[in-house]
Formats: C-alpha cells, structure tokens, sequence
C-alpha cells in the first residue's frame, strides 16, 4: 500500500450521531452492552434501563452471569463531571454492585483519580471502570463512521485476575473458546469478536434484552449451540419460550439435529439447545477432537440462527 494513501481520522461528537443522551445513546447502549461487557473482560445479562435507586434513576443495570453480581452502567455525553460521578456512587451503593462502569467521551484527570483510588481502597470489592465510546471518520465527508470502546480506567490487578488462577479445566475452557472465537470471527466477519473468558460458556446478544445465543459445555461430555431466554420475568421467559416451540416441528426439521426444549423449572429461564456429546472433558480433548468440535459449533450456530432470528424479529 502507497503511505501517502493515508488518511487522517477525524473523531465525531456522539452528538451528531445520537442526538439525545438518554432517549437515543442509552437505547443503544443497551442493544450493544455485549461489545461492552467483551472490552472489559466480563459478561452482562439481564440489562434493564432506568433502574430505581431511591429517588434516582440508574441508566443501565444488569448482571454477571458466573456470580449474579449487579452491574451499574451511567453513560454521559462529554467528560465527566461531579454530578454523574455522584450519581454513579449513588447507583452502586443502592443496589450493592461489584462492577460499576462510566461511559463518557473524556475523562477528567480529578475523575480518573477518584476510580483509581475506589479501586484500591474500596472495601466492598466493587470494581470500577471508566470507558470511552469513540466515533471517527475517515478522509471525505461521506466516509462511514467507524466505533469503539477504550478501556480508561480499570482495577490495578484486573487483568491478573482475569488470568490467574485457572485450575486445567479453566485453562481448557479458555483455548477452547479462543480457537472458537477465531474459527467463527473468520467465518462470520461481521460478528462482534468476543473476548472467552475461563469459562464453561460463551454467550452473545440476539438481539433482545434478556436473550442471548452461546455455545455452552454441560458436565463433562456434552457441548451444546442454544439460545438462552430469561428476559426479566418467569412468565415472560414461559411466553417466548411456548412461542418458539408452537413452530418446533419446523424449527427441528431445519436444524436436522435433535433440538432440545428445557423450560428449567426450578428457574426462571428457559433454554432450546441443541446438543452434541464430546469424547472427553474439554481439557482432555486432543487436538484433532477440539478441531472437530470447533467446525460443529460454528456450523451449527450458523443453522441456528438462520433458524432462531427471524422468529426473534416477530416476538
């Protein structure tokens, strides 16, 4: 490529894209929170927006899966000031949250300071994150937009935690899953690449709040591509859930792979998965197997949402 071909980046306010903080930008937030939870490492499901907190109004709250911690998210246009650092503490006091994220185009060095320091000092063992969502042009007037999240601020020893300490199986679920990320980022290049955590699951919005598609081991032996419904409400979840299996002789004969309806009666959620048995633990699989198993779940996930989405569009 000709260097002198180079164009400069030309960064946009959100302003000229969502005109409004609270009735455009965190709508949006809320549709593409999965691009925010992969940037910092965790996941968050059962997103609500304006959450109660006393007399106050939280912009988005939701949940880590692994441990049902609360999530507060207060997203602002411009650099942060003191009323939203406010606002934020106030949110994460008043539902106890262990992660707490500022979403905002520019970060004060007062406001990063204060996070730092509720990072070290912080005995409830909250986490706090400040994170800058980014648009940008490049070269003429008409170029298309460009979009990303910068991680600003994050806990000292986040990243060691991420990491360390993982038992084998941990370690086998991450590879596992950072082969499969790869495998299907490539097939599907237009999917929003995730970031696999030491998990036995990996999971990403379809589009509805509260509902998401994953790849997710159960036990030792079986592997599975399901959509995973808990939008909020157990009679919801039911509703959703009867919905999709009033067309279940279609949705099976498409799939052409036993389907599996789980309405999880001692929960809230439901699940449809569909299921394939492994040789062995994920960290006992040879190479040979982790490939084979890797081509399935991209394969399948693939006929299955060309089976699940446009009956998602009509719920």
């Amino acid at each position: 490529m000709d260097i002198s071909e180079l164009q400069k980046i030309d960064e946009v306010p959100l302003r000229e894209v969502w005109e409004h903080e609270e009735q455009d930008f965190t709508p949006w937030l809320l549709e593409n929170v999965d691009q925010l939870a992969s940037l910092i490492g965790i996941e968050i499901n059962d997103v609500n927006r304006e959450t109660a907190v006393g007399d106050y109004t939280a912009d988005l709250v939701g949940t880590e899966p692994t441990t049902d911690d609360p999530v507060v998210i207060e997203n602002q246009f411009g650099s942060t000031d003191h009323d939203h650092l406010g606002k934020l503490l106030t949110y994460a006091a008043g539902i106890d949250a262990r992660f707490v994220v500022w979403v905002a185009e520019g970060f004060r060095d007062e406001h990063r300071s204060v996070l730092d320091w509720l990072n070290t000092r912080d005995s409830s063992g909250a986490r706090f994150f400040g994170v800058r969502p980014r648009i940008v042009s490049v070269g003429t007037d008409d170029a298309p937009l460009g979009f990303e999240f910068t991680v600003i601020v994050e806990p000292n020893d986040w990243e060691r935690e991420l990491r360390d300490p993982l038992s084998d199986r941990e370690q086998g679920y991450r590879e596992f899953f950072t082969a499969l990320v790869d495998a299907y980022a490539e097939h599907r290049p237009s999917w929003n690449r995730l970031t696999p955590q030491p998990r036995s699951y990996l999971t990403f919005g379809a589009g509805i709040s509260g509902i998401s598609f994953g790849w997710v081991f159960h036990g030792e032996t079986e592997f599975s591509v399901e959509l995973y419904i808990d939008a909020g409400d157990a009679d919801q979840n039911e509703v959703i859930f009867e919905t999709f299996k009033e067309d279940r002789t279609t949705i099976e004969s498409n799939l052409e792979n036993d389907v599996v309806w789980e309405p999880l009666p001692d929960g809230r959620a439901c699940r449809i998965k569909v299921p394939r048995s492994t040789p062995a633990p994920v960290e006992e699989l040879t190479s040979h197997e982790q490939n084979e198993l890797i081509d399935w779940g991209t394969d399948q996930m693939d006929a299955f949402r060309d089976v699940i989405e446009p009956r998602l569009t009509q719920l």
